[in-house]
């Protein structure tokens, strides 16, 4: 039943939509967020992912029995750090539920979840409507956002092209085939960020096949070819965003080395680059260090070499890697619409690295 329960979070967390806040939605976007209007596609996505995590852990609580203890010390430590970090700076408490509730569904995959490879047909069913709709958009057909570019059901378009991005090697999983469904709406998405983190991905995936099979070194080569060509036309908007970016990510360093020991907390971030303010640093490693100073990047290091010293699943791995690739340039942590995604990801990691798996683990070289 959980298993079940947690498919359907996956399958609706990133798809969620409402064309508007309507009625009581709109009271409870309200007294939550201090907002009304159409701007709230962003809290109405909020208020979902809160109300499916409890939803999950009433499910779990009434309907399934424990499957594996919990035993992430690091992820223990990290919620320590969010905690200190209110008391230090008081103003977080706005954003500490959302905190709690994404450490509890971490928990809840950890300890509940039986077979959680019934879970990638949820993954492929996502992209696959993702990609759907973005043939349609390309084609200016609306049906749901009809603000320009093409975002598929996510809203925005790099969030189009991320979730495609970590889906593919799942889709690969299921069928080679199947990879043309992610690829075509990341295509569209036009994001070159999540075009390298899904090469990256890919390569780790099907590198044991590369000097066995012919048709994987193939593969790769033909995946490298277009993103170069994707590099080559779109390379003023690269390079357009790589020296925005830059400037924000030493922009965050430096007032983040100005106190490295307890981070700014959940304070607004700000920065201004011209006459543009950039609210958000682009980088999920770097906001770590700015909110829980230099402990919470000591913190997140362990956490990953905790996930990643082992390959026991290369899928969950090569996907998981493509979040942190992405995680460079993006802070999807941020937006509910990949992180429910994200962190149903690392927990099945974790699950596919527990104790008693680990007795046949390989560590990476």
């Amino acid at each position: 039943m959980f298993d079940i329960a947690l498919g359907i979070f996956l399958f609706l967390s990133p798809i969620f939509f409402l064309p508007k806040p309507i009625g009581n939605v709109n009271a409870l976007q309200f007294y939550q967020f201090g907002v009304l209007g159409n701007s709230g596609y962003n809290y109405l996505q909020l208020l979902f992912f809160g109300a499916g995590i409890i939803t999950l852990l009433i499910i779990a609580l009434l309907t399934a029995k424990p499957q594996r203890e919990f035993e992430d010390k690091w992820a223990v430590a990290l919620f320590g750090l969010f905690c200190l970090s209110v008391y230090f700076h008081p103003i977080g408490i706005k954003s500490f539920g959302n905190i709690l509730l994404g450490f509890l569904l971490y928990y809840l995959v950890i300890v509940y979840t039986k077979n959680y490879k019934t879970l990638f047909k949820f993954i492929f069913s996502v992209a696959l409507l993702n990609t759907i709709f973005a043939i349609l958009q390309f084609f200016n057909i609306n049906l749901i956002y009809s603000e320009s570019g093409v975002k598929g059901l996510m809203c925005i378009s790099n969030q189009l092209g991320f979730y495609q991005a970590l889906s593919v090697p799942i889709c690969y999983t299921l069928s080679p085939y199947l990879v043309i469904v992610p690829l075509v709406g990341l295509l569209l998405s036009k994001s070159i960020l999540g075009f390298l983190a899904m090469l990256v991905g890919m390569i780790y995936l099907l590198y044991p096949k590369i000097k066995k099979i012919r048709v994987s070194l193939i593969y790769i080569q033909v995946l490298f070819s277009v993103f170069l060509l994707f590099i080559l036309k779109y390379h003023n908007i690269l390079i357009q965003k790589i020296q925005i970016r830059g400037f924000v990510w030493w922009e965050t360093l430096k007032l983040s080395l100005d106190k490295y020991f307890v981070g700014y907390g959940f304070n607004k971030f700000s920065v201004l680059h011209g006459r543009q303010v950039y609210e958000n640093p682009y980088n999920i490693y770097l906001q770590v260090f700015y909110i829980l100073g230099i402990a919470g990047v000591i913190c997140l290091a362990m956490f990953l070499k905790d996930k990643f010293i082992y390959k026991i699943d290369r899928t969950i791995f090569a996907s998981c890697l493509t979040l942190l690739v992405i995680g460079l340039g993006f802070c999807f942590m941020d937006f509910p619409r990949l992180a429910g995604t994200a962190i149903v990801s690392f927990g099945l990691l974790t699950l596919a690295n527990d104790t008693e798996h680990r007795k046949v683990g390989v560590p990476l070289k």
